[in-house]
């Protein structure tokens, strides 16, 4: 059976109908409708006409770029994944890529009068995202499967399939913008709303793939996505957004971890090694962890205590905040925007987890290669994790980032694991 499949085939030529509902005597709204679409192709790019693909995950902020690139002119079709199946008693309202999803952007599309196609990449998606994930965690690690996702199925497996049906670039729902660098290229940024700002997540973008995609919400905020969707008309306009690891359904994360690792108890320790309790399981741990630890205290009003490492060997170590202070990372299996790392003194700024703070950090040492890197964190960072995403900013701009491989008081160097 193919992997793809067209499910939405309007007549042959079509490629998408008029969508605006604003009024033709209201002179404001179709001024505003104008700008709008200048707008847009401003993002894009492209001249009028083009074939332009969609990453359509079902949910309001794809299918309001479907909307807004018809509206534009571009000649559209929407590409969705279809990436797990997860039975309807645990799916979480709201979720993102299931079965549903699939179906709401198959609504979107027949309203638009655009194809669409269907893409299963189920097995991939196993192998590539959801095993690593749940090894990861086993592995004491921290990970972050939207990286992961965006890596190797949106920015690879999905813009090839866009390519292979004509499309001259493939658009997303992302809030962050690419912006060109005056020498043919593109560079990453922020998106406007800091609230909706997604730009972590995206990091794993090579040039390559930089110059084929646009994320035509970088400049506007949640509320006038949900405009525009309501505005052409869009069944998804008023859909609830997803904020959760999408595979787990309605699971909480640590029973979802459990039944495919196992239960693996262990000790908690204290910085000396003193045993001062027990825990269920590496996956039910996380660091910086408060509450919810089953250890001995000395006093009851002795200072709190967190989870300040997990290590491979199922041993947990607890300790006080200022155990939880990075003053040194080492980031390996790192990607450049731009094609090129930073260079050993640069001043840059490094963000650990989605809705983190970035914070001042010097560059120290860097492999032969470029895709290692050692930090010296000049500011406040707390409990920075091994397999979380570290992301180099100059700005609002994304330089690059990879993967923690340590993060410590006492400096690291590119050999340490």
């Amino acid at each position: 059976m193919s992997r793809l499949s067209c499910a939405a085939r309007p007549e042959p030529g079509a490629f998408g109908r008029p969508v605006s509902t604003s009024p033709p005597h209201d002179a404001a709204a179709l001024q505003a409708g104008l700008a709008d679409a200048a707008a847009v192709r401003a993002i894009v790019g492209l001249a009028v006409g083009s074939p332009v693909a969609v990453a359509m995950s079902g949910g309001v902020d794809s299918s309001a770029v479907a909307g807004l690139l018809v509206e534009a002119g571009y000649r559209v079709f929407g590409l969705t994944a279809r990436l797990y199946d997860v039975p309807a008693q645990t799916q979480r309202p709201g979720s993102c890529c299931a079965p549903d999803d699939a179906r709401d952007a198959r609504a979107v599309t027949h309203h638009l009068g655009i194809r669409h196609y269907v893409i299963d990449e189920r097995e991939a998606f196993l192998a590539r995202v959801v095993q690593p994930f749940v090894d990861a965690w086993a592995g004491a690690e921290t990970p972050n499967p939207c990286v992961h996702c965006n890596r190797s199925l949106k920015f690879d497996a999905l813009l090839g399939v866009a390519r292979d049906l004509g499309a001259a670039a493939m658009a997303t729902g992302h809030y962050a913008r690419l912006l060109p660098d005056g020498q043919g290229g593109r560079t990453l940024h922020r998106a406007r709303d800091p609230s909706k700002d997604q730009a972590y997540f995206l990091y794993p973008l090579v040039p390559q793939s930089a110059r084929a995609l646009c994320f035509p919400l970088g400049d506007l905020t949640k509320a006038q996505v949900r405009a525009h969707a309501s505005r052409l008309g869009l069944a998804t306009a008023s859909k609830r957004e997803s904020m959760d690891v999408c595979f787990i359904g309605g699971q909480r994360p640590q029973d979802w971890l459990g039944a495919r690792i196992g239960t693996r108890p262990g000790p908690v320790v204290d910085g000396s090694g003193v045993r001062v309790g027990d825990h269920d399981g590496l996956h039910a741990v996380t660091i910086g962890q408060r509450h919810g630890l089953r250890i001995a205290r000395a006093t009851p009003d002795a200072a709190p205590t967190y989870v300040v490492d997990k290590r491979p060997d199922g041993t947990v170590v607890v300790g006080d905040r200022n155990q939880l202070r990075a003053a040194w990372l080492h980031i390996a299996g790192c990607t450049w925007v731009g094609g090129v790392g930073p260079k050993v003194g640069d001043h840059l700024t490094v963000q650990v987890r989605h809705r983190g703070q970035a914070v001042p950090c010097t560059v120290t040492q860097v492999d032969a290669g470029g895709t290692e890197v050692v930090l010296r964190i000049d500011g406040d960072l707390f409990a920075a994790a091994r397999g979380q995403a570290g992301v180099l900013f100059t700005g609002d701009q994304v330089v690059g980032g990879g993967t923690i491989r340590s993060a410590r008081q006492g400096e690291p160097g590119l050999a340490d694991g």
